[in-house]
C-alpha cells in the first residue's frame, strides 16, 4: 500500500506538490518535502486535524521570508496555547477561534471547508489516471504518480464540468 500526498491549489484545481511514500509514512512529515516543491508564496494552507502538527506549521512559516501563509488545520480536541513558539502563531489562532465559535461555525467562517477540493481531486486522479500503480519500485511510482498528475492538470486546464444544484 502507498499513500499519495498531495498539495491542490484552491483556485484552479490544479495539483502543485505530490509525493508518494509507504503506508506507513507519518503524514506531517511530508509536508515539507511538498512545501519544497512550491515555488511561489502561499496565501494559506488547509489540512485535515491528522495534520496539526508543529512540523507543518514551522514548514509553512518558513516557506517564504516576507510571509506567513493561513493556516486552517482544525486543531485536536485536546489542543493547548503555545505562546512561546512563533511558528505556531497560526494554530494558536485556531485554537481560539475554533473554541470560542465551534467546530462547525469555525469551519465554515473559516474557510476550512473549501478543503474538500483535495478530496475531489482525488477522486478525479482515481477516476481518470485509474486507482491502482502499475510500476513496481517505489521510485517508479513516484514517477508515475507525478505524471498522473502532470495530465490530471493538463486535463483541468482544458477546462472544469460546472455542476449545479437541482432541487
Amino acid at each position: 500500500w502507498r499513500k499519495f500526498h498531495v498539495a491542490v491549489d484552491a483556485k484552479t484545481g490544479d495539483v502543485i506538490a505530490c509525493d508518494l511514500t509507504s503506508s506507513r509514512a507519518q503524514d506531517p512529515t511530508r509536508v515539507p518535502a511538498l512545501i519544497s516543491q512550491i515555488e511561489n508564496p502561499l496565501a494559506s494552507a488547509s489540512a485535515d486535524a491528522a495534520y496539526d502538527a508543529k512540523v507543518v506549521y514551522e514548514a509553512l512559516a518558513n516557506h517564504t521570508e516576507d510571509r506567513v501563509p493561513r493556516v486552517l488545520i482544525p486543531p485536536k480536541k485536546n489542543a493547548i496555547l503555545d505562546e512561546k513558539n512563533e511558528s505556531l502563531s497560526e494554530r494558536n489562532r485556531n485554537i481560539r477561534s475554533r473554541n470560542k465559535q465551534g467546530k462547525r461555525k469555525w469551519g465554515a467562517q473559516s474557510g476550512y471547508n473549501r478543503r474538500s477540493l483535495v478530496e475531489n481531486t482525488f477522486s478525479r486522479y482515481k477516476k481518470i489516471i485509474g486507482p491502482m500503480l502499475r510500476a513496481r519500485t517505489l521510485q517508479g511510482q513516484r514517477v508515475e504518480a507525478r505524471i498522473g498528475s502532470k495530465i490530471l492538470n493538463m486535463m483541468t486546464g482544458l477546462g472544469m464540468p460546472k455542476t449545479e444544484r437541482i432541487g
